[in-house]
């Protein structure tokens, strides 16, 4: 399996909930239905305007596959989160190769 990450390090924290809600509204939908998509995880530090997001692909022809619907949907984010210019979004993709759920999860 493979992973997309990106972190946002400069966000407004007033406009963060608002850009959550756009991703999850118009650009997951669009990311569910490519093929290979495994999942997403996003996480959101507030306080100092900072989130990040997680896909999940199952080969990385997939993830490369992403990549368009990805770039836009990044770039959405950054327009609606009003993002600082000097702290642009940062990607990176990972292959995961350790993966372990909680049993007190279950």
């Amino acid at each position: 399996m493979y992973a997309r990450v990106t972190m946002f390090p400069g966000l407004a924290p007033e406009r963060i909930k608002a850009t959550l809600e756009e991703f999850r509204e118009q650009n997951l939908p669009r990311l569910e239905q490519l093929p290979g998509y495994r999942g997403v995880w996003c996480g959101v530090d507030y306080t100092g305007g900072r989130a990040i997001a997680v896909t999940y692909w199952e080969s990385i022809e997939a993830l490369h596959g992403s990549d368009a619907v990805a770039d836009e949907a990044r770039a959405a984010a950054v327009t609606q989160a009003g993002v600082d210019r000097n702290r642009p979004p940062i990607t990176d993709r990972y292959e995961i190769v350790l993966e372990k759920e909680s049993l007190s999860a279950r």
